[in-house]
């Protein structure tokens, strides 16, 4: 069976409509997804007292402080840092 040049169109333009049509119905734009917002993250305060017992520490060893010291440990203590308050001045010696 031979082919003539009218049948090798029409089978390509066949292809060329089957093609088209698949990759048609593969855009379709229809969708609509809602973003929804992030969660709002809330950072908690840290408790005042926390914050007065270690400036409380801090203070009371630079009163304290002599240059012969032997060092203190302090890994019983949480150190704060909190972003909310001013900073407090140490009292002079």
């Amino acid at each position: 069976m031979t082919s003539t040049p009218l049948l090798r169109r029409a089978r390509g333009a066949a292809l060329l409509l089957a093609a088209a049509a698949l990759l048609t119905a593969c855009g379709s734009s229809d969708d609509r997804h809602e973003t929804t917002p992030p969660p709002v993250v809330v950072t908690p305060t840290p408790p005042v007292s926390a914050i007065d017992a270690f400036f409380a520490l801090v203070r009371a060893r630079a009163s304290q402080l002599l240059d012969n010291d032997e060092p203190v440990e302090i890994d019983s203590v949480t150190a704060t840092a909190p972003e909310t308050t001013e900073p407090e001045p140490l009292p002079s010696t």
